[in-house]
């Protein structure tokens, strides 16, 4: 029963989020459509700005899955042990996903009413799966909610992981994570590295890796493998949150 009201309560909390992310839309919208130049219509530049608005309500409500120590201190004030605050937050998680999913799908079959299918990323890989359209709208539903799901996931574990520090640790890490991410980008755009990275990719067959989980190739792209993938990703990535969940947070 705990685990039901903490999940029910870390989804109230959450709600507000999403209506951050529907705010933060409307604005890019504006201010999409007050730099429109002359050579487009406004019509158009509305098009063009209203299909990211899933994708920025998405990146708005992965801030608010990372935020973890709030919840774990209301877990711990209310004497839950770690495992079921776990299992709440993985509830939470799911329902949040849920939430967020049924919303961006609206959005987005709202875009496709104003222009072609194509601009939306689910029926650019997979816009030829079935036949039906009810079918092929339940197959979107339930790619976009694995995927979203899985991402979720990643973001409150990296937010469980991160939890564990104090601000001097975060701090340490954040700037180590900035470090490692503009080696990488410059070490990227060396001739000898991109030589390093196809040589390697062709080492493990990464084409037959990626047309095997995208169904890229085959006459009839379905999205089955992607699903699949994922949601195995989802339990390793739920796991490593068990982890960083059982270990102590330090003195704050």
């Amino acid at each position: 029963m705990k685990t039901k009201a903490l999940a029910n309560q870390y989804c109230h909390d959450f709600i507000p989020y999403i209506w951050y992310g529907l705010v933060v839309s409307v604005v890019y919208i504006l201010f999409g459509l007050l730099s429109a130049d002359g050579a487009r219509s406004l019509e158009y530049q509305f098009k063009e700005t209203f299909f990211m608005a899933p994708y920025i309500i998405t990146v708005v409500t992965m801030v608010g899955i990372s935020f973890n120590y709030g919840r774990f201190k209301l877990a711990m004030q209310n004497g839950v042990s770690r495992k079921t605050f776990w299992k709440a937050k993985l509830l939470f998680i799911a329902k949040a996903a849920l939430i967020v999913n049924v919303v961006n799908v609206i959005i987005s079959f709202i875009n496709m009413g104003m222009g072609p299918n194509e601009t939306y990323l689910y029926y650019q890989a997979y816009g030829k799966a079935f036949s039906s359209v009810f079918a092929q709208s339940i197959s979107m539903f339930i790619t976009d909610y694995v995927v979203l799901l899985f991402i979720f996931i990643v973001m409150n574990t990296f937010g469980t992981m991160t939890s564990l520090m104090n601000k001097i640790g975060k701090s340490i890490f954040y700037s180590i994570g900035v470090v490692c991410y503009m080696f990488l980008t410059n070490l990227l755009t060396q001739y000898s590295s991109q030589r390093i990275i196809s040589r390697f990719y062709a080492r493990i067959n990464g084409d037959a890796i990626l047309n095997f989980i995208f169904s890229i190739g085959v006459k009839v792209p379905r999205p089955y493998p992607l699903i699949g993938f994922t949601i195995v990703l989802a339990i390793i990535a739920a796991l490593f949150n068990l982890l960083f969940t059982k270990l102590e947070q330090v003195k704050r």
